[in-house]
């Protein structure tokens, strides 16, 4: 048993379809760090020249200008992985250059700027360049690759969730809602300033509400670290852990670790390229609109799109043929489309279930 579910590890082939725009976020994060460390490099000067911790001997620690070039290549390097140019060692490199910066200088260490550069690692050994290459459109033979790499970091997803909510159990302060509370405290204006009503954030600075959403944040991640693994919850999961991610983004300061992590979701998207089909009436205006916008936000290409031919469905203005062979429309094909379209998947969970009390419905239907 243990031998075959490790020959499966290690051999399973995907479409890289979806990884494609993860590669991209993992890019422009990559890219964001760069000259972020630049940009101090300018006001603040050389971290080398001041405090630091290095755990690497000092000999290694790069003269000023030796820094500088580092931060150019790395620079260069993102530039490469979002237009799809040697993509693959680039994000090693650039990996491997972010994790030196972090060995030279503790000080710099964040928990998030080690997941990005151990996430790009990992990156860089899945068929993240099949698709979204921008200098060379045209997909490359074969459009599959090894998943191994894509796996572990799922793994590392859930390991993630599994410390955070592990250490946040653990700690007292965290249990009763003292730390959400100071944290409120401190960005509850940045969340007004980003929608987010006052009165929301004044009810989530309240000792027995912080307390309540304090315990729901750790259930919540030493969930999703075993819910994403399971096919019956993954969906559930994945939403869950969207909203879960939009509202630390809201209320805490994370730097780029939501993004992160909600790119780092495409890992867990089935690879099979336009496994779906799309039906739309070019003579209705909800087909027209689908025509239009499905391919714009169909980044992991789970639909394959045309007009549709007449048949005993007409009067419909789409028709989404699932995974199963099984056709959906109306509110159902609604539920697909979020189901399988990242910007709208945040929708998915209340129309699914609005669906789910329609002949056939969707909520539990993996299509």
């Amino acid at each position: 048993m243990r031998s075959s579910v490790l020959h499966r590890f290690a051999t399973e082939l995907g479409d890289g379809q979806a990884l494609g725009p993860l590669r991209i976020v993992l890019g422009v994060l990559l890219g964001h760090q760069a000259l972020t460390l630049a940009g101090e490099l300018a006001r603040f000067g050389y971290f080398g020249d001041a405090f630091h911790a290095s755990m690497l001997p000092e000999l290694l620690v790069p003269s000023p200008r030796a820094y500088a070039l580092v931060l150019a290549i790395r620079v260069c390097l993102a530039v490469m992985i979002v237009l799809g140019a040697w993509a693959r060692p680039a994000l090693a490199v650039s990996a491997g250059l972010g994790m030196w910066i972090l060995l030279l200088d503790r000080n710099q260490f964040h928990h998030n700027r080690y997941s990005l550069f151990l996430y790009a690692l990992l990156a860089a050994l899945m068929p993240c360049d099949r698709s979204w290459r921008i200098l060379e459109p045209a997909v490359p033979a074969p459009r599959t690759g090894p998943f191994w790499a894509a796996r572990l970091a799922g793994i590392q997803i859930a390991i993630v969730y599994l410390a955070s909510g592990g250490a946040k159990l653990l700690d007292p302060d965290w249990r009763d809602g003292l730390v959400l509370g100071d944290r409120v405290a401190r960005y509850g204006a940045q969340a007004v300033a980003l929608g987010v009503p006052q009165k929301v954030v004044d009810t989530l600075g309240r000792a027995d509400v912080a307390s309540a959403v304090a315990k729901l944040a750790i259930t919540t991640e030493l969930v999703l670290c075993v819910a994403l693994w399971l096919a019956p919850t993954r969906m559930i999961a994945l939403w869950w852990g969207v909203w879960f991610h939009l509202v630390i983004q809201a209320t805490s300061k994370v730097e780029g670790f939501t993004v992160l992590t909600l790119a780092m979701y495409a890992t867990f998207v089935t690879p099979d390229y336009r496994a779906r089909r799309l039906r739309y009436d070019p003579s209705r205006w909800g087909g027209k609109v689908a025509r239009a916008l499905v391919p714009l936000l169909d980044w992991f290409g789970r639909f394959d799109l045309q007009p549709w031919e007449p048949d005993d469905r007409k009067g419909h203005s789409i028709v989404v043929v699932r995974r199963d062979g099984v056709p959906a429309t109306g509110i159902r094909a609604f539920a697909m489309l979020t189901r399988c379209l990242p910007l709208l998947f945040p929708l998915w969970a209340p129309v699914a279930l609005v669906a789910s009390f329609s002949r056939g419905g969707d909520l539990t239907v993996r299509g």
